[in-house]
């Protein structure tokens, strides 16, 4: 039948425009994403408070963007130092954290991070020798 696409057509729009609204308030009501989302990089730490790297480079060797940079002690070469992220560049393909053999790194459900400077996009995890926590934000 002649106009038969068009009628169909007709037909998804109207039943777009009488369905109910899919649009979100958000910056009023905050979405929480999916528990396996990939947003930002985080590290987590054992119970004495330290980082749980073990400084293995399994996840830099992993990356395929190059975003990650580990620095170990030069006495304890199991001990992490610095580790950095730039998640400027990083496309969120999620084989540093697979890779882990030691559950180091996790995602965080962080998902607010939008800047103008680029230099804000590199996070330090250890700094010192200490977890920084950079990949957790608290939510009001």
């Amino acid at each position: 039948m002649f106009g038969s696409g068009l009628l169909k057509g007709l037909g998804i729009t109207l039943r777009h425009a009488l369905g109910r609204p899919v649009t979100e308030l958000y910056p009023f009501e905050h979405k929480n994403p999916p528990a396996n989302s990939r947003t930002f990089i985080a590290m987590h730490v054992n119970e004495e408070g330290a980082p749980a790297c073990r400084a293995c480079n399994t996840c830099i060797v992993g990356c395929p963007d190059r975003v990650l940079k580990l620095v170990k002690d030069p006495d304890d070469p199991k001990r992490a130092v610095e580790f950095v992220v730039n998640s400027g560049r990083c496309t969120y393909c999620g084989l540093c954290v697979e890779n882990c053999p030691f559950d180091a790194l996790y995602f965080t459900q962080d998902y607010e991070r939008a800047t103008r400077d680029k230099g804000a996009l590199i996070y330090h995890l250890i700094e010192d020798g200490a977890c920084t926590h950079e990949g957790e934000v608290d939510r009001p």
